[in-house]
């Protein structure tokens, strides 16, 4: 009962701050758009080189890890939407600024936006941020992912038995099919020489063996292979293609379930959060202080775990429509908007999960008209005023984004 009430809420509050919010005392002065890239082909992680299912892979338009055509058109109607959204901002092309990380789907996936926010320009990609901490001490992290979890990695398992089983039919139950190794009990050791039949059922890429945790985690196989799922279904394959016919919407959104509490639990870690989102924080916090000065709209492209190190470092979560909690698809975006009041001199920020649904994803839904993406504000700890729009006085802001990356 709770949590019904609790997303009714939130949708409440994103119907409240759909399109158009603001009164004649509050001017939009600039903001900062950090956003995952667009719909892609998936990645050898999400694969294992269809060792553990039993059906091949669906085809795909792009290689693995690069841009698709569906992706690109999804982006530009976010485009679409952020043009008119932040329309008395974009005056000019040298009124928005772009970064990306350095990949061809994240920078691709700027251009598409860009395209639609300011048709008439050509805005330029700096391709300058970094995707992974570059400086992190990896056995300083896995110690602290360790401790969080009671030096118990086999605990993933245990709480996610019931979507790795489900996951596990998805890949393998089918009449006449070949038999493969179950993910949750094998796992592919790369660069390993096979030692027995039941190892060469690996690949060039090595070796199955007993899984181990510590090593690899079932659930974090189990989560790639969700995401496999989620892009085939955003990218507008036949419901019979998806998950080879085996995965409904509903079934779908429950594996998505364990996709998300997944990578949230690992990428949350307070030191990943701090290392890996610090510097994005202050580039956030230090373009906001720049007030009215050009450009008035900057826009990060990067990663899913971008947003979520983000929402990690700050303390802030999101609830939107057709999305599990702290859900971060393809296109979605944590949005920083600076807004000044004539009246009280005030500066303040106010921070937003803007997404699209899937179903706008999958159907290419145009988002200018009637129908909008899903916009939740957010709250942010030891900074916002209460509901709904949770504004944060500027210096606070600035003064909480000092404080989590010290």
């Amino acid at each position: 009962m709770f949590s019904r009430m609790l997303v009714t809420v939130v949708l409440l509050f994103s119907a409240l701050y759909s399109f158009g919010q603001g009164s004649n005392e509050e001017e939009l002065r600039a903001v900062v758009i950090v956003a995952r890239h667009g719909v892609r082909t998936p990645i050898e992680n999400e694969t294992r080189s269809g060792v553990f299912n039993a059906q091949p892979w669906p085809k795909w338009p792009t290689q693995p890890g690069m841009l698709t055509p569906h992706g690109v058109d999804a982006l530009k109607r976010m485009g679409e939407f952020y043009q008119q959204r932040y329309a008395a901002l974009l005056n000019g092309c040298n009124n928005a600024a772009v970064e990306s990380t350095n990949t061809p789907r994240t920078i691709g996936s700027a251009k598409a936006v860009m395209s639609a926010v300011l048709p008439s320009c050509d805005i330029k990609v700096m391709a300058d941020l970094t995707s992974d901490p570059p400086s992190i001490d990896k056995a300083k992290l896995t110690d602290a992912i360790n401790g969080r979890m009671g030096n118990d990695p086999e605990w993933f398992t245990r709480a996610f038995g019931r979507p790795l089983a489900e996951m596990h039919d998805v890949l393998t139950k089918c009449d006449g099919c070949k038999q493969v190794p179950d993910f949750r009990a094998m796992m592919l050791e790369p660069g390993a020489q096979p030692q027995s039949m039941m190892q060469a059922q690996g690949s060039s890429r090595g070796a199955l063996i007993p899984r181990d945790a510590r090593k690899e985690n079932a659930a974090s196989l189990g989560a790639d292979f969700a995401e496999n799922f989620l892009l085939q279904y955003v990218e507008g394959m036949p419901m019979d293609q998806v998950g080879w016919g085996r995965v409904d919407r509903a079934k779908l959104d429950d594996l998505m379930e364990m996709n998300t509490r997944y990578h949230d639990f690992m990428l949350r870690t307070p030191y990943y959060a701090q290392q890996a989102a610090g510097p994005m924080a202050q580039k956030i916090a230090a373009f906001l202080q720049e007030g009215v000065k050009t450009p008035r709209l900057v826009y990060f492209s990067a990663h899913d775990a971008n947003l979520t190190w983000l929402g990690g470092l700050l303390r802030m979560d999101w609830m939107v429509s057709d999305e599990t909690f702290n859900a971060t698809p393809p296109g979605s975006a944590l949005v920083f908007e600076l807004h000044h009041n004539s009246s009280t001199n005030a500066d303040t920020v106010q921070v937003f999960f803007i997404a699209q649904t899937l179903e706008q994803i999958r159907n290419l839904t145009p988002l200018i008209g009637a129908e909008k993406p899903s916009i939740a504000p957010v709250y942010v700890p030891g900074c916002s005023d209460p509901g709904p729009k949770y504004a944060c006085p500027l210096n606070e802001f600035v003064r909480v984004v000092d404080a989590v990356r010290r």
